[in-house]
């Protein structure tokens, strides 16, 4: 499953990012190398579903 994580806000140190395709899913982290897999993590946390399920595009 194709997930696009936007890069919603960038505030003390942490980035926001809402998930598209899955309006519940709201991710934090620290830096941007953190992104893939914590939205990964999360979606596979949300859907039961495989890590590898999911491929994430980010924008800004």
């Amino acid at each position: 499953m194709k997930l696009t994580a936007h890069i919603a806000s960038a505030t003390d140190g942490l980035l926001t990012l809402p998930v598209e395709e899955l309006p519940d899913l709201v991710v934090h982290v620290r830096n941007f190398d953190a992104i893939l897999a914590a939205v990964q993590q999360a979606a596979a946390e949300l859907t039961g579903r495989p890590l590898t399920d999911f491929s994430v595009d980010i924008q800004l």
